[in-house]
């Protein structure tokens, strides 16, 4: 039997982000997936070896599903209970896929007879859904296509969005359990039935959740339905606030005894892709707009882990180490002591004395101390799939690395610095993630620890990509004059058509640019097995750590730090004397 997590990291380069691949334990006999996870039929992997090539077109033609955008839930709903338009639309897009990602997808299959066809395939989903439900012709679609299973799609849908909102108010006891609803089946439903048996107990007209759901399947109400009768089918109505039944999250359903808003799932969707250029070592020059990097959520397939004894709060000493980092300038009024009086409070102090009254102290001085907290930090995460190598002791360079960043990130945002935090993996110069985990203006709170726990190590390394991304955060989002970039990593750059001497020079160009924007650059490489010296040669002895263990930071960090902002300092003065002299 063919192990099927052998093709989760194909999966996941097709769909350009995180997916996950599952075997059926049904009878299914075509592959299909929910948007998030792939569901290969089990008679395939139990069939004989030379089917095993059978196995990986289903993963690749249903990953490029997902890529391609073909899952989008209100195209979805015009396909409930009509397998055979669901596999006619499975096949169009398919095809239409093969062109758009034809970067990511394998030459074996983009080679493959079915799909050399001599029409044009549609221009978007919305073309592909109505040419599937017209009566024009569709090509022959082969068994490793699959088929769309819409209800599946939408049930997920609405347990991974609609039922999120709930969590909280079910672990305060609000909400209680009832038993799992009998799963619908997308093969054998009418679109009539199966609506029906979505709404057999009906929300009130008004609640949210109905709302959700009529917005999902696009069953409005209408104007012969607000006409029947309590209790005839599918349009009767229940008293407000008294929800009897509801899909399922997970292997529970809940019970509600309040009212309560759903968050619009529709209102779903990533950030658009920022080009950054790519210095070519090898000719010397730039390659414009070269790598795209997705500003994406942190999600895991299996949901967070419990990351306890990880994510836990550094102790003193890193505090006070970090504490004296980026400190301006500020001015202090009523103090003992000063260059400058305290008009002010000069005043009050005459005042008092003319009045018979002795003033409480002799605070009347004006001090400029170094106190203002004024530093913008942006800390990169290197969340690759070279980072899940285990030490001997079973603890990974990515838990590590996630210690790290965690640590510091809250530390210095209890300093009162602004922190924001991503994580970054690519999958080519054309998918460049960056997981955001803590924005700028956002307090730090247990959803950064959730967020924390939703990674896994995946993917390659575009060192390049995500020092500019992070450089771009500070000057663009943050806005203050000091700024620092700390990239944590295993210090191993590896991606397609990006490594050795070239992946070298374009990390270092991009820390060039970056320092000479008035950006500071730090690496701490946590568990590293590359090579040190050429680290050095990439980010310069004076800006790198390299440590095994997370608390081996402490004693060092300061200093590091003091020195990449002071280069920058440097720097930037000189350019202004420069200025000033000309």
């Amino acid at each position: 039997m063919i192990d099927a997590s052998r093709y989760l990291f194909l999966a996941c380069a097709v769909a350009g982000r995180r997916v996950a691949v599952h075997v059926s334990s049904g009878s299914e006999t075509l592959a299909s997936s929910d948007g998030q996870a792939i569901l290969l039929p089990s008679t395939v992997l139990q069939d004989d070896a030379g089917d095993e090539q059978r196995t990986w077109k289903q993963v690749v033609a249903q990953a490029a599903l997902i890529g391609a955008g073909s899952l989008q839930l209100q195209l979805l709903r015009r396909l409930v209970g009509r397998p055979d338009a669901a596999r006619r639309y499975a096949c169009l897009e398919v095809l239409r896929a093969s062109r758009l990602l034809a970067a990511r997808m394998p030459t074996a299959f983009l080679d493959l007879p079915e799909l050399r066809h001599e029409h044009a395939p549609p221009q978007n989903a919305a073309d592909s859904l109505s040419w599937a439900l017209s009566r024009r012709p569709v090509p022959e679609s082969p068994a490793y296509f699959g088929t769309v299973r819409p209800l599946m799609a939408l049930r997920k849908a609405i347990s991974e969005e609609g039922w999120s909102a709930l969590t909280q108010q079910q672990a305060r006891g609000e909400f209680q359990h009832k038993q799992p609803q009998r799963q619908f089946d997308d093969d054998d439903a009418t679109e009539e039935s199966a609506l029906l048996r979505l709404f057999q107990n009906p929300f009130a007209a008004g609640n949210a959740m109905a709302e959700l759901l009529n917005k999902i399947l696009g069953a409005g109400t209408s104007k012969g339905g607000r006409e029947k009768k309590a209790g005839e089918g599918a349009g009767a109505e229940l008293p407000v606030g008294s929800i009897e039944r509801a899909l399922r999250r997970g292997v529970h359903a809940v019970l509600a005894r309040l009212p309560f808003e759903v968050p619009d799932i529709d209102a779903r969707g990533e950030s658009a892709g920022l080009r950054y250029p790519e210095w070519d070592i090898h000719q010397k020059k730039y390659r414009p707009d070269w790598a795209m990097v997705e500003e994406v959520e942190a999600w895991r397939p299996e949901g967070a882990r419990d990351l306890g004894e990880v994510l836990k709060p550094a102790g003193h000493e890193l505090k006070r180490q970090l504490g004296s980092l980026g400190l301006d300038h500020q001015m202090h009024r009523r103090q003992q002591d000063g260059a400058e009086l305290d008009v002010g409070r000069l005043l009050d102090a005459a005042i008092d004395l003319a009045t018979g009254h002795s003033p409480p102290s002799l605070d009347v001085y004006r001090a400029s101390r170094r106190t203002r907290r004024d530093l913008a930090i942006v800390v990169g995460l290197d969340i690759s799939g070279s980072t899940g190598e285990r030490s001997g002791a079973g603890v990974s360079v990515f838990d590590r690395q996630l210690q790290l960043a965690y640590r510091l990130g809250r530390t210095l945002n209890d300093l009162g610095d602004t922190v924001a935090m991503f994580g970054f993996h690519s999958w080519g110069r054309n998918l460049v993630r960056s997981v955001r985990l803590k924005g700028p203006e956002e307090r730090w709170s247990a959803c950064v620890a959730e967020r924390f726990a939703q990674l896994e190590p995946v993917g390659y390394t575009r060192t390049g990509a995500a020092i500019r991304h992070g450089a771009r955060m500070l000057r663009t989002d943050m806005r203050l004059p000091n700024r620092l970039l700390i990239l944590i990593t295993d210090g191993i750059a590896y991606d397609q058509d990006y490594e050795t001497a070239y992946a070298q020079g374009d990390a270092r160009k991009a820390l060039e640019e970056a320092r000479a924007a008035g950006t500071a650059c730090v690496c701490i490489c946590v568990g590293g097995s590359s090579d040190a010296d050429q680290l050095r040669a990439v980010f310069g002895a004076a800006n790198l750590l390299i440590v095994d263990e997370p608390q081996q930071v402490t004693t060092s960090i300061r200093r590091v730090c003091r020195q990449a902002l002071g280069a920058v300092s440097q720097r930037r003065l000189q350019s202004s004397t420069a200025r000033a002299s000309r």
